[in-house]
């Protein structure tokens, strides 16, 4: 980053599969970095990972202000009060408890063999079509849009199309009004759902419904909002996931060869590749309540203060070799969910659906490749998540995917 006095402007990358060199050298060298954001307004950019946590679990910054429309933003759009701090909204309606047991490591709404169920079967479709194929369209997106349908409890019925949930996460100079559209689709649906989902009572949104119902504190328009908060977040991360992790997987094929010959070493790769993986095409926000001095800057009240978690993951005073792939990695304390009081609740079961989806990848191919060189894809630019536009692959089917016959064109 050349220091002539201009800020650099953030973001830097939209890449999923590499952290941008910006952001690397930030982490290594300036963890706390004055940036410009989308909206022209200046920022605090922190990046190393003891910085990133710190900033976290201080309750001095805060989640909630970054609704308050006075306050500086990273990205033009304020964000509903209800999805801004989703946990504080869920422990007044008393829905805390439920949603986190929901999305928790002994959750019953979404099994392992339910996911590699939905998985084999839309693999297995995949694998039988033409060569090369599209793995974001014809397998990521259709499988993390079913994932979330059985998770939530949610007929799809109607349901608003992949390309209009993603909209959702949109940021940046085409923000608006693609974004307000989208959500109020979104949330328009949703509501449409809502009578159903009371006389069903099944499902996660169904139990958090009747909670809330009970509880009287959320109206019927931010009941709605929380739901379809909950239903892009869970639509986002395995795609979000699964994007990057294929193209980086694929560009290692030793790795993808090692996890062929030994399946147990599929939870710690997992671990690592959602360290590895650049999941934010943006950074999670925060206000400055007060005056704050961090390290060596004096972070003033009100200022806005911008986490990279991703940068954090890759802090090479933590994690050797930072940008190495390597499943042989100890686990370490990656913060790939967040941290402190407002730390993801649904890791578990991001957990689970990358370890089971990587799983029956490797059970239904001998052999999956990259169509084009990994820099020749091209990434979404301007979405608070990242996912490559389309993943061409070729491959090698095998065990019952072999049985449906080639695909037209393969080679």
């Amino acid at each position: 980053m050349a220091d002539d006095g201009r800020l650099p402007r953030y973001p830097f990358s939209f890449r999923g599969d590499r952290l941008a060199p910006e952001l690397a050298e930030s982490v290594a060298h300036r963890p706390i970095l004055r940036v410009r954001t989308n909206t022209g307004t200046d920022a605090w950019l922190v990046t190393g990972h003891a910085q990133v946590r710190s900033v976290l679990r201080d309750r001095r910054f805060s989640l909630t202000l970054t609704s308050d429309p006075w306050m500086p933003r990273q990205d033009p759009l304020i964000p509903p009060l209800t999805v801004t701090d989703i946990r504080t909204h869920c422990e007044n309606a008393g829905l805390l408890h439920d949603l986190f047991r929901g999305v928790g490591p002994c959750q019953q709404y979404l099994t392992p063999v339910r996911v590699r169920e939905i998985a084999t079967g839309l693999l297995g479709t995949f694998l039988a079509g033409a060569q090369p194929g599209d793995l974001v369209g014809g397998f990521i997106m259709p499988l993390s849009r079913a994932l979330t349908m059985e998770l939530l409890g949610l007929d799809p019925e109607g349901c608003p199309d992949d390309a209009t949930l993603f909209t959702i996460f949109r940021t940046g100079p085409e923000s608006h009004p693609a974004v307000p559209d989208s959500w109020a689709l979104a949330q328009e649906w949703m509501r449409g759902r809502l009578p159903g989902l009371r006389a069903d009572g099944g499902g996660l949104l169904g139990r958090l419904l009747a909670l809330s119902d009970a509880s009287g504190v959320l109206g019927e328009e931010e009941v709605a909002d929380l739901f379809v908060f909950l239903l892009i977040s869970q639509f986002g991360n395995p795609a979000t996931f699964l994007g990057a992790a294929s193209v980086g997987l694929m560009s290692h094929p030793e790795v993808l060869a090692r996890l062929r010959a030994d399946p147990a070493l599929l939870p710690r790769a997992v671990d690592e590749l959602l360290r590895w993986t650049v999941f934010l095409g943006d950074a999670l926000p925060r206000i400055a309540r007060e005056d704050v001095r961090l390290d060596d800057v004096l972070v003033r009240e009100g200022d806005l203060v911008l986490v990279s978690t991703d940068a954090a993951n890759h802090d090479p005073r933590v994690f050797p070799d930072p940008h190495r792939l390597d499943i042989d990695r100890p686990p370490g304390p990656h913060l790939r969910f967040s941290d402190g009081r407002h730390r993801c609740p649904g890791g578990p079961v991001a957990r689970m659906q990358a370890t089971e989806t990587l799983r029956v990848l490797l059970e239904l191919t001998s052999d999956l490749r990259l169509a084009v060189p990994a820099d020749a894809i091209a990434w979404h630019r301007y979405y608070a998540v990242t996912l490559p536009v389309t993943v061409p692959v070729r491959w090698t089917a095998r065990g019952a995917a072999a049985e449906r016959g080639p695909g037209r064109g393969a080679g």
